[in-house]
């Protein structure tokens, strides 16, 4: 696992990171914006969680995006929230990367 330092080192170094890390700073700096997040982390979860009960979650789904849609409105969470799918959407970039890359030597016996 060693060799794992050297890239979480680049991560912490990468542009996009240090953006959405000090824009993190600044929303959980911030009581009412924290508290804002948390309550739509909290929707999120109810609504994955009737999702993975096979429940009906229309209700949640609304409840969830109409939050969501509120608190995009304060330029400072839409940009987090902007940047951390573009994270996501890179993290699962580099994961199909090193997949990629582990799986060529299978692939060639």
């Amino acid at each position: 696992m060693k060799t794992l330092q050297p890239l979480i080192e680049a991560l912490h170094e990468e542009p996009l990171v240090r953006e959405y890390r000090a824009l993190e700073a600044r929303l959980l700096s911030d009581e009412t914006l924290s508290s804002q997040y948390k309550q739509l982390l909290e929707a999120q979860k109810r609504l994955v969680r009737a999702e993975h009960k096979k429940e009906d979650a229309s209700n949640e789904k609304k409840a969830y995006e109409t939050l969501k849609r509120q608190l995009s409105e304060h330029p400072l969470i839409d940009q987090y929230l902007t940047l951390q799918e573009q994270l996501n959407d890179e993290i699962r970039m580099l994961f199909q990367m090193i997949e990629d890359a582990l799986c060529v030597p299978f692939e060639n016996r």
